[in-house]
């Protein structure tokens, strides 16, 4: 049985519990999956455009409207 199909037997509550299991441990038991240099390297650049005003930072209901907008 696959693991879509598993899934997909479950009700909501279970696939919602399962979802929190997996975060759990994708967020806690291994140190090595910390983000990439290269990543952390990204973010240092975005956070220092931003802060010399190169960059704006947008509310989240916004970025999703402009996301969906470009879709449709």
């Amino acid at each position: 049985m696959s693991l879509e199909t598993l899934i997909g037997g479950l009700t909501r509550d279970e696939q919602i519990v399962a979802m929190e299991l997996l975060w759990k441990r994708l967020t806690t038991e291994d140190p090595a999956a910390a983000p990439p240099e290269w990543h952390r390297s990204v973010v240092a650049k975005r956070v220092a455009a931003t802060e010399r005003g190169e960059e704006a930072l947008s509310d989240w209901a916004d970025a999703k409207k402009r996301l969906a907008d470009r879709l449709l």
